[in-house]
């Protein structure tokens, strides 16, 4: 029996859907269909950033000080921090960055307007939201803000924009003078959001020169539609070095029984099982090579392709299956800057060249010409509520500047009943008009680069299920016919939205955490 929502949309509608960057969201609903638009570039977007997350996590398991550790991160997050950067940069750093979001959203051509990718990605963000089958708040804690240094002015704009598409809040602390003070409130800030189960996303001090912090974090944890059984789990060996060398770790396993999507590829020399959490709209598939250790994960993560990926899905077909699955914690802190330069985002991170000119003018003191009223709309800063937290993207990016700055504190907030499509006009005219004054050295960069991007997701992986646990026992009858699907050697995982296609999340375990020795 074939997965209900796995059938491809047909390339003839990607190719004839309009992408043009002058159809608002709204208008959508009365363009070829609305639906078929929609599915025709919610999946333009979902190859676009399985693409991006094969090539940050292909830099991982290169990494010698990774490939044998666990990983887990989120390619959706990561392409929304990207989407937020994009909205304040300029320049070469602008250009990257639309490179990298065309590949990340399979949307190409993004250098003069970004107004369609902020309108398609925002909507997609949203519809994932509403339709993941995942209560958001019990199940899932994300957290977002930008902490900027106290006398450093943001556009209001920008401030508003940032949350009306992506939830970010900003808020003022000073790195300068209180840098440790600054670090301790953003840990407790994300600890609050995350319901104490990130306490620390920023571990070392932060340098007085660090001005902006973009930082969000995700924790995870959802119901299965098909619970494991309780009172089942049991410590058994866990082979990192394949099943043929002796185990030297004990995990607690959890036992199921019952049908499930599965596909064993002899091509690739692995099999794949789905694991479908509550309401059949989130799936986690499990990827387990054969004869599995931690050298030939590496070797498979490294050749696997996009095309590979949709192929083990779709090729899936519910079967009876009995599994032993590791009850474990994943939480890993990755620094994306290598990841992120590989995939051609390098000004960012350079002092002389990065340019994030939307994010802010530059602090007073700085020689910056003013732009001229008729050209640009001008809007008062507003004070800003902090009482709400993004639920999109999991990255910090710490940005430092150059020079000393002086005493000037702008506070904005969003004016949640504007379009996202006149703010991001607005902002690529703000853009436009700096870049035709490129040849006036008193149009500085405001001098803002990054240091690092450090992404944090923490997930817990237990029994837990719903009330009707008791209804799946049918499965394990001993007729013979049952596929063993025991995961004691390295795998890899991916969580995926089943009607976007999108990867929430992606991991890599070669030691389930907790474990015990075996002495």
């Amino acid at each position: 029996m074939p997965v209900a929502n796995r059938q491809m949309y047909p390339q003839a509608a990607l190719a004839s859907a309009p992408l043009s960057p002058m159809i608002p969201t709204k208008n959508l609903s009365t363009i070829r269909g609305t639906q078929e638009y929609e599915q025709a570039v919610d999946q333009i977007i979902s190859n676009g950033i399985l693409k991006t997350t094969l090539a940050i996590n292909k830099v991982i398991a290169s990494s010698a000080k990774d490939h044998a550790r666990n990983i887990v991160f989120a390619p959706m997050s990561i392409t929304g921090a990207l989407a937020l950067i994009l909205l304040g940069s300029n320049g070469k750093t602008f250009q990257e960055i639309t490179s990298v979001m065309g590949l990340a959203t399979g949307i190409e051509k993004l250098n003069v307007k970004s107004q369609i990718i902020h309108e398609q990605f925002g909507r997609m963000i949203r519809k994932m939201e509403a339709k993941s089958g995942i209560e958001v708040g019990k199940e899932v804690n994300i957290a977002s803000a930008i902490f900027v240094q106290a006398d450093y002015p943001i556009r209001a704009l920008y401030a508003e924009t940032a949350r009306s598409i992506y939830g970010s809040e900003v808020l003022n602390v000073d790195f300068q003078k209180s840098s440790g003070l600054a670090q301790q409130n953003i840990n407790s800030w994300v600890s609050s959001k995350t319901n104490g189960k990130i306490t620390e996303i920023i571990a070392d001090d932060l340098p007085q020169s660090t001005r902006v912090v973009i930082v969000s974090a995700m924790y995870f944890k959802a119901q299965w539609e098909f619970p494991f059984f309780p009172g089942t789990t049991n410590k058994r060996p866990f082979y990192t070095n394949g099943r043929k060398s002796k185990a030297t770790i004990e995990v607690e396993m959890m036992s199921n029984g019952g049908y499930f999507p599965y596909y064993k590829d002899h091509n690739l020399n692995c099999e794949v099982l789905g694991f479908p959490y509550k309401g059949n709209k989130t799936t986690m598939y499990v990827v387990m090579p054969f004869n599995s250790n931690k050298d030939v994960l590496k070797e498979l993560e490294l050749r696997i392709t996009p095309e590979d990926i949709n192929r083990l899905v779709d090729s899936t077909v519910y079967t009876k299956a009995v599994l032993l699955f590791p009850k474990m914690r994943i939480e890993s802190t990755i620094d994306l800057k290598e990841s992120l330069q590989s995939l051609g985002v390098k000004t960012l991170f350079d002092p002389s060249e990065a340019n994030l000119g939307l994010l802010s003018p530059g602090v007073r003191g700085d020689i910056v010409k003013p732009m001229a009223s008729s050209s640009i709309p001008v809007k008062a800063p507003l004070p800003l509520p902090v009482n709400r937290h993004s639920e999109n993207d999991n990255d910090v990016l710490i940005f430092s500047r150059l020079r000393d700055v002086s005493n000037c504190t702008t506070n904005t907030t969003t004016k949640l009943s504007r379009r996202i499509k006149e703010d991001v006009e607005t902002l690529d005219s703000i853009r436009t008009y700096i870049n035709e004054q490129s040849s006036d050295n008193n149009f500085m960069n405001p001098g803002l680069y990054a240091d690092r991007v450090v992404h944090k997701v923490f997930m817990d992986i237990t029994e837990s299920g719903t009330e009707a646990a008791a209804s799946t026992a049918i499965s394990l009858s001993r007729d013979g016919s049952r596929i063993p699907f025991r995961v004691d050697v390295p795998f890899f995982f991916f969580i995926r939205h089943e009607e976007t296609k999108t990867v929430f999340f992606w991991g890599s375990v070669n030691s389930p955490v907790p474990s015990f020795k075996i002495v």
